[in-house]
């Protein structure tokens, strides 16, 4: 009896151990369309500079609710079960911040189909490219021989103004309304490969569902991004063998700015940086773009390029902006930002206020001047030296005595010989005092 028990539990474990394992594959199954997307959206930020988005399971919880209700209705919408928006889908699954949304699908439409169709649509390729959004969650669902992919891009209300759930900007669904899928067209015997377009299709769609660069479709239709397709319209995918493809038009000299588009999705459309194409239109990130606008994208063929700008050194803050979204536009660190305005870490920003974008310029500190000495212009008096006086001897009086008369003798001889006029009227009067003398005598 206990062999037998022993036996029944050993089995049981191996049911469970065996169910363990088969739901880990399952689980491996299930998220390796998601972290195809999630790599290949990163490598895509990669390229532009960007920081990776960083996972995050409340964002992929969100994701998956759209993901599944798109699959169970055969629909394509951000507008979810009960009339949801992707800002309220986030913040029900527990995430304290701003959300936007990215979806697609197609039948057997791959995760790296669903990347290029976005990167093909400036409003989603917006989104995969902002450096306003940080975290990611991703979600895939089957339904009615279509996959379909969800993403939901984040930012914490701490590291940026929250606006209201509806002012969260999403792309227009009217782009994205219920579509035929996508079948590929086999070969012709020629070896060419042409699309017969369906209701609802558009370039991004065929060019993603055919892995092909959009640029790629017009060229070969010698079409525009401006062109109109229809419904039963023809559209070359790959020429026939031996073929040589049309020769490639002049590039246009400007862009008409389309509904979603911004500096961003512009300049990665035309594989200019954000910094050339603000330089080309003597602009800066802070102008607003309308549906409408011209841009421009090149110089033409002897055109003279517009002075360069006077770098932007301090930003006007506006409603809802943070330290965090002002050093994300400029591309800086937060600390640095901080460092710039002697602003402490939790800094309040008010519309209006002024902040300084760029490193303050140095002050230059003025060389000091070597310190002199003093030097003293007085005439130093001589030291006097003291003599001791000694007893004079008989000797040296004598010797004193006639050293005093020679002295006596020398300035009367030079007394004498510096006054010689003074001398000869001496002498005369003398002469006159002695003849006198002698004439009283006689008398």
């Amino acid at each position: 009896m206990n062999r037998v028990w022993k036996w029944a539990l050993l089995a049981l474990l191996g049911v469970l151990a065996l169910g363990g394992r088969a739901g880990e594959k399952t689980a491996v199954a299930q998220g390796a369309a998601e972290q195809e997307i999630l790599a290949l959206v990163n490598q895509l930020r990669g390229s532009y500079g960007l920081p990776p988005f960083v996972w995050n399971a409340q964002l992929a919880a969100a994701a998956q609710n759209q993901a599944n209700y798109m699959a169970a209705n055969n629909i394509y919408s951000h507008t979810g079960a009960g009339g949801s928006s992707p800002q309220s889908r986030a913040t029900a699954a527990g995430y304290p911040g701003r959300a936007t949304e990215n979806i697609v699908g197609g039948t057997n439409l791959t995760p790296g189909q669903g990347v290029i169709w976005w990167q093909n649509s400036p409003v989603h390729f917006n989104t995969l490219i902002s450096p306003q959004y940080i975290h990611v969650g991703i979600a895939r669902a089957a339904g009615f021989d279509q996959n379909f992919y969800a993403l939901v891009a984040g930012v914490p209300s701490n590291q940026a103004g929250v606006p209201p759930p509806q002012a969260a900007a999403q792309p227009d669904d009217s782009a994205l309304a219920p579509v035929a899928p996508v079948v590929i067209a086999a070969p012709r015997e020629d070896g060419s490969i042409v699309h017969v377009i369906g209701p609802g299709q558009s370039f991004w769609s065929i060019a993603a569902r055919y892995e092909v660069p959009l640029e790629q479709l017009y060229l070969y239709n010698n079409l525009t991004e401006e062109s109109v397709i229809s419904p039963g319209d023809e559209l070359v995918i790959r020429l026939a063998e031996g073929q040589l493809p049309p020769p490639t038009p002049t590039p246009p000299a400007t862009h008409r700015v389309r509904p979603g588009d911004s500096w961003w999705t512009i300049a990665a459309l035309f594989r200019l940086t954000v910094e050339d194409i603000l330089w080309l239109n003597g602009t800066t990130e802070e102008s607003l773009l309308t549906a409408g606008d011209e841009v421009r994208i090149r110089l033409l063929p002897g055109e003279e390029p517009p002075p360069t700008a006077t770098p932007q050194i301090a930003h006007v803050v506006r409603e809802g902006e943070t330290a965090w979204d002002i050093a994300l536009r400029f591309g800086i660190a937060l600390e640095d930002l901080l460092a710039y305005n002697g602003f402490g870490p939790n800094p309040v920003l008010s519309i209006g206020d002024l902040v300084q974008v760029v490193p303050p310029t140095a002050v230059p500190t003025a060389t000091p001047l070597p310190t002199q000495t003093a030097v003293s212009t007085a005439t130093p008096e001589p030291t006097m030296t003291t003599v001791p006086t000694a007893t004079p001897t008989a000797a040296s009086t004598e010797n004193a005595v006639q050293e005093t008369a020679v002295v006596q003798e020398g300035q009367v001889a030079y007394g004498l010989q510096g006054s010689a006029p003074m001398l000869a009227g001496a002498s005369v009067l003398a002469l006159g005092l002695i003849a006198l003398m002698f004439a009283w005598r006689r008398v």
